[in-house]
C-alpha cells in the first residue's frame, strides 16, 4: 500500500484500493442511432432518423485511398469507457473547486496520459496506473493541506467551510461542509448514506487520536480521492446495450469538460437541476452561448485547438542555430500564443468553417510582426490584416510551419501528411520499411523539389510521395522557421503542386482555398470535434459515415454552430451499456 503523508492521508485507506479497481473497469458509456439534431431535444426517444433527414452522398476519396463515406444520422456501435480527468483537466478542476493557484497534474507532474485519435480525451487510453494513484494521493494531500492552511478570513475557505468546525459542533457542522462540498466535487447531487460515510470517516480520524479540523482534512481529501471525483461517471442502463440520455447532471459535465476543460459552475448545475439542459433547446444554447463567452473557454482552446491544431508542439520546435540564427525563445513560445489566438476568434466572432484557412487576420506581438515584416510595436498580442501578405489562415502561421519542419529544412512529406490527416481526415498509409532517409542539407545548387524528385524513382516510395509531395510544395515558400522566400538554396522556389483528384495549385493560398472547397474538409473537422468532445474514436466506417453526417449538415456554418451541432448530437447526448 502507499506511504501515508500525514494525518489526511487516512482517508485514503479504502479508497486508494477502489481508485485503483477502477482502471480495470471496461463498464462503457456510449451512444445511439438516432436523428442527432431534433429527437432528443424535444424529449422523443425515437432511434430512427426523422423523416425529413435527406443528406447528399459525399465524393468518394479513391485519389487518396481512401473509401466513399456516405453520410448518416444511424449511429455506430461505438462506447465511451469511463474517462478518468486527463492532467489538464484535474488542474483545471481542482483550481474551480477549492480557488488552488497551483497546477498539481503538471508541475508535479503526474504521470503523463496517453493520446488516441490525436487527443487525450479518449476514455479508453485514460488509464489509471499505480503510480499516477500514488501520485493523486499525494496531491490531494497537498491541497487539502493548502486549504486548511488558509487565514479564516480567505474567501474561498469561507465558501468551502461554511461553518467553523470545532468538537462541539462537529456532528451538524461537518455533514453541512461535506454535503456541498462532494455535491461540488461529484458534480451531481449526493445521498445521505454518502455524506454519512465521509462523515464515518472523520469520526473515525477523531476517535484515533486526531482533531476536529485532522479529521475533515481527511473526509475531504478521501473526497479528491474518489472515483466519483476523478472520472466523469456516466453508469447507463447495466447490462444491456440500448442507448439511453444523459441525465441532465451527465450532460452539464459533459458541456462544461468540452467548452471549459473544467467542472460545472453553480449556474449550470442550477440548470441541471431544473432538467432544462434535456428539455429545452433554449436553455441549452443560452448555456453553450454563456460558456463560450466565459473566460474559462480558453480551456477549450488549449486543448482542443492544442492538439489538432498542433500548438502543444510547437513549444517544443527548435531550429538549427547555424540555419536560422535569429530564431529564438521569444519567437518559439509567440507560435502557439498567434494560433490559440486565432482560433479564439474564429468562436467568438462566428466565423465560417472555411475561415480556419481563408481568413486574412491572424495576431502578433513585436517577435511575431517582425517575422512577418508588419508593423509593430505592442509587446501584447494585437490582431493585424493580412491583406495584401503572401499569408492567408492556419497553413501560413508559424505554429503550423515549424511543427511541420525539420531543425534544418523544410519537409514537404510533413506538411502534406498533417494536411491530410488533422483537415481531410485521409492519412496516408505507413511508409515501408527500410526506406533510406533524406538528406538535411541539400547539395549546392540543388532544390528540395529535384531530391525529392530522385527519391520517387524508388517504386517503393513513388505510391505515397506522388500524392504528398505536391500538396507540401505548394507552401514551400515558407522556410521551416517560418519566414517568406522566394529563393531556397540559391534556387528559385516552385510553389507548384496539385490535390490527389488532379486539382493544380500555386502557392499556399490556392492551396488553402482548395481543402476549404473540399467536401471532406467539413466532414473531417466534424469527426475531429466529435472525437475530442464524446470521447471516443469515430474511426470505424460506421464512425466516419456519422461524422459526415453532422459535418454536411454544417458544411456552410460556423464554428459555434459546429460546436452545437456537435453537443446536440445523439453521440454526445447519450450514453450505451455494456453488452452482458
Amino acid at each position: 500500500m502507499f506511504r501515508r503523508v500525514n494525518a489526511f492521508s487516512r482517508g485514503s485507506r479504502w479508497v486508494l484500493p477502489w481508485l485503483l479497481s477502477v482502471a480495470a473497469c471496461t463498464g462503457e458509456v456510449t451512444s445511439p442511432n438516432g436523428a442527432w439534431w431534433t429527437d432528443h431535444m424535444s424529449g422523443n426517444k425515437e432511434t430512427k432518423p426523422s423523416g425529413d433527414v435527406a443528406l447528399p452522398p459525399v465524393k468518394p476519396n479513391t485519389e487518396r485511398g481512401g473509401t466513399a463515406v456516405v453520410p448518416t444520422t444511424e449511429l455506430d456501435s461505438g462506447r465511451v469507457v469511463l474517462r478518468r480527468l486527463n492532467r489538464a483537466e484535474y488542474d483545471n478542476t481542482v483550481r474551480d473547486l477549492l480557488g488552488t493557484a497551483t497546477t498539481p497534474a503538471r508541475s508535479t507532474p503526474f504521470a503523463p496520459d496517453d493520446v488516441a485519435d490525436g487527443f487525450d480525451t479518449i476514455g479508453q487510453s485514460l488509464i489509471m496506473s499505480a503510480l499516477l494513484a500514488e501520485q493523486m494521493d499525494k496531491a490531494a494531500s497537498a491541497l487539502v493541506d493548502e486549504l486548511m492552511a488558509r487565514p479564516s478570513g480567505d474567501a474561498w475557505r469561507m465558501k468551502i467551510l461554511s461553518c467553523e468546525p470545532t468538537a462541539a459542533n462537529a456532528a451538524s457542522c461537518l455533514p453541512q461542509i461535506l454535503s456541498a462540498f462532494m455535491k461540488n466535487a461529484y458534480r451531481r447531487p449526493v445521498s445521505a448514506d454518502e455524506v454519512q460515510g465521509r462523515v464515518a470517516l472523520a469520526s473515525k480520524v477523531q476517535q484515533d487520536g486526531g482533531d476536529v479540523k485532522a479529521a475533515l482534512g481527511a473526509a475531504l481529501k478521501s473526497v479528491l480521492l474518489s472515483p466519483h471525483f476523478l472520472y466523469r461517471v456516466e453508469l447507463g442502463e447495466p447490462n444491456s446495450p440500448n442507448a439511453t440520455p444523459l441525465d441532465d447532471y451527465e450532460l452539464a459535465s459533459r458541456l462544461s469538460y468540452l467548452l471549459w476543460g473544467s467542472m460545472p459552475d453553480a449556474q449550470l448545475l442550477d440548470t441541471a437541476e431544473a432538467k432544462k439542459l434535456t428539455t429545452s433547446p433554449e436553455d441549452l444554447d443560452a448555456s453553450v452561448d454563456r460558456m463560450l463567452a466565459d473566460p474559462k473557454s480558453q480551456g477549450f482552446v488549449e486543448s482542443f485547438a492544442g492538439q489538432w491544431l498542433s500548438t502543444r508542439d510547437a513549444l517544443s520546435f527548435v531550429a538549427n542555430e547555424e540555419k536560422f540564427p535569429t530564431y529564438d525563445d521569444a519567437l518559439r513560445t509567440a507560435m502557439p500564443q498567434e494560433t490559440n489566438l486565432f482560433f479564439k476568434a474564429l468562436i467568438a466572432e462566428k466565423q465560417p468553417l472555411t475561415q480556419l484557412l481563408l481568413a486574412d487576420f491572424t495576431f502578433v506581438n513585436d517577435r511575431l510582426a517582425q517575422q512577418y515584416g508588419l508593423p509593430g510595436g505592442q509587446k501584447e498580442f494585437t490582431r493585424v490584416s493580412l491583406a495584401g501578405t503572401p499569408r492567408v489562415g492556419l497553413l501560413t502561421q508559424e505554429s503550423f510551419l515549424a511543427v511541420t519542419s525539420y531543425p534544418m529544412r523544410t519537409s514537404p512529406v510533413k506538411r502534406a501528411d498533417w494536411v491530410l490527416e488533422h483537415l481531410l481526415c485521409e492519412p496516408p498509409p505507413a511508409a515501408p520499411p527500410a526506406i533510406p532517409p533524406l538528406t538535411e542539407v541539400l547539395p549546392p545548387g540543388a532544390t528540395l523539389r529535384q531530391v525529392f524528385e530522385a527519391h520517387r524513382k524508388n517504386p517503393a516510395c513513388a505510391s505515397c510521395h506522388q500524392i504528398m509531395d505536391p500538396i507540401g510544395f505548394a507552401l514551400e515558400n515558407f522556410d521551416a522557421m517560418g519566414n517568406y522566400r522566394t529563393m531556397d538554396n540559391g534556387v528559385a522556389v516552385e510553389a507548384s503542386g496539385q490535390l490527389a483528384d488532379g486539382t493544380p495549385v500555386n502557392g499556399a493560398r490556392e492551396l488553402a482555398e482548395a481543402i476549404a472547397s473540399d467536401a471532406d474538409f467539413a466532414i473531417c473537422v466534424a469527426k475531429q470535434m466529435l472525437t475530442f468532445a464524446v470521447g471516443r474514436s469515430f474511426g470505424t466506417p460506421a464512425g466516419k459515415a456519422y461524422a459526415a453526417g453532422v459535418g454536411v449538415a454544417v458544411k456552410d456554418g460556423t464554428w459555434p454552430d459546429l460546436l452545437k451541432a456537435v453537443i446536440k448530437s445523439e453521440a454526445f447526448r447519450t450514453r450505451r451499456g455494456e453488452t452482458p
